[in-house]
């Protein structure tokens, strides 16, 4: 296990084999990923801003942080998608108000939101020669010929194998 000495405390701090950081660098990386101000979180572990800003330039921290930001990011839609319910149910109790104004508007922003769910394609084929000019790596081939005949080629194994006719 490697151990830094700080100058400030010169104390011997234990980095984690597994993020590269000190639990206190751990901890601001946590708090920063929740949303505290790097004031605050340079506050409650005791350190200076400055620190906090040099930390954000090493990849370590920057890695552990973009990690912890993730989880918080999961937790939020997670919450949000166990609320999803709740707000269906208040968007349905608004379209039956005793208010005509809060009916028109709850209608309007059902219609709006519905309007604004994409629809992707709907031809097998087309999905499928997408896939194959995507599969077939130009920069792998010598010219363009070649490139158009591996692209087909890839095209028409995906029908066969997705049972289609050419």
């Amino acid at each position: 296990m490697k151990q830094n000495l700080t100058k400030s405390a010169q104390a011997v701090e234990v980095v984690h084999p597994d993020s590269g950081l000190t639990a206190l660098q751990e901890k601001c990386a946590i708090l920063l990923a929740s949303g505290i101000r790097i004031t605050d979180a340079a506050q409650q572990i005791g350190t200076s801003r400055a620190s906090i800003y040099r930390w954000m330039e090493e990849a370590a921290f920057l890695c552990y942080y973009n990690l912890m930001k993730q989880e918080v990011q999961a937790y939020v839609e997670g919450a949000l998608l166990d609320l999803h319910q709740k707000a269906l149910d208040g968007i349905k109790a608004s379209l039956d108000s005793t208010k005509e104004e809060v009916r028109l508007k709850a209608s309007m922003w059902v219609v709006e939101k519905v309007s604004q769910i994409p629809i992707g394609e709907t031809s097998v084929r087309k999905v499928l020669k997408q896939k194959a000019a995507l599969e077939t790596r130009r920069e792998d081939l010598w010219d363009n010929v070649g490139w158009e005949a591996a692209k087909d080629a890839t095209y028409k194994q995906s029908l066969l194998d997705a049972g289609l006719d050419e």
